[in-house]
């Protein structure tokens, strides 16, 4: 069995269709079915039905997608690990990032990334988190930035560091200018929070359900952006990390007690192949998440 067996059977399997297949492979179509035929005969099975103009996927043919898909991103990543000696002059990196990092304090690290390897092409994917791990299994991203803890043992998180939530109000709330306030208080003001498929809205409906009095939820957006800037311009309060609000003009944060934390983490496909463009990104990750933490320390 040869490599472009595998691609052929590959390309094949995601059309579904002859002529597109040999036309997306360079190839005739009789070439392509001669490989795929020869490909059957040494496997030993039939991995495609051909039903007039129509194919399918045998059984078998979908358990080897699976594996043939596995090996070729092998190969790649072989390819990609050669490229690397030469010192981070070409290549790409795919990166997975939570929506609350994206904006913030990760296009500085992509700017001093960029300025470094001018070389690396750079695709970030701001994704829900188990969308992310499942893009890391699959191989399509080379590492993922989110809160801990990951959805399957087969991704691992790499902890960096714990993250306070605050309470966060505008001008016009009676709480601005409030330094702190008790975490068993938040009943007294009604909140506008993340929608529920947000696992920052899962963790503060965990802690509400343990409350005596539950804090009264009266709007719900699916956009940090957005529950911000209705913050700042009614009465009404949010429960955020306060990375970007704390230098947002017209918003106050004011700190819990005791403290709401979660923990902010790289995602790694676990025992997986860790290129050179994902450890330096990783690196640079490290150092500006860590600074933003001392300096989110000293504030308080």
């Amino acid at each position: 069995m040869e490599l472009r067996h595998l691609r052929y059977f590959v390309t094949l399997a995601e059309t579904l269709h002859f002529r597109r297949a040999a036309e997306r492979l360079h190839v005739t179509q009789p070439t392509l079915s001669h490989q795929i035929r020869t490909l059957e005969g040494r496997i030993g099975t039939k991995l495609f039905d051909r039903i007039g103009h129509k194919v399918h996927l045998t059984p078998s043919g979908r358990i080897f997608r699976e594996h043939a898909q596995r090996a070729l991103k092998e190969v790649e990543a072989a390819a990609t690990a050669i490229v690397e000696l030469e010192g981070l002059l070409q290549g790409t990196l795919a990166m997975g990032v939570f929506q609350s990092f994206s904006s913030y304090l990760l296009p500085p690290v992509l700017r001093e990334f960029h300025t470094k390897y001018p070389g690396i092409h750079v695709v970030v994917r701001q994704l829900p988190k188990r969308e992310m791990e499942q893009c890391l299994l699959n191989g399509e991203l080379d590492l993922g930035f989110a809160y801990a803890p990951t959805e399957t043992e087969r991704v691992e998180a790499e902890e960096l560091f714990d993250e306070s939530v605050v309470l966060i109000v505008g001008k016009r709330h009676p709480l601005y200018g409030r330094k702190r306030i008790q975490t068993s208080s938040l009943h007294e003001h009604p909140l506008i929070l993340l929608t529920p498929e947000f696992p920052s809205r899962q963790m503060l409906d965990t802690l509400f359900s343990g409350m005596a009095r539950k804090p009264p939820i009266v709007m719900e957006i699916n956009s940090n952006e957005a529950i911000l800037e209705t913050v700042r311009c009614s009465r009404l309060a949010t429960i955020l990390a306060a990375r970007g609000p704390r230098a947002i003009r017209g918003l106050h944060c004011i700190d819990l007690d005791p403290a709401i934390t979660r923990t902010a983490a790289i995602f790694w496909r676990r025992g997986g192949h860790r290129s050179t463009a994902a450890l330096a990104i990783a690196d640079l990750i490290r150092a500006a998440y860590g600074r933003q933490a001392r300096i989110d320390c000293a504030a308080r």
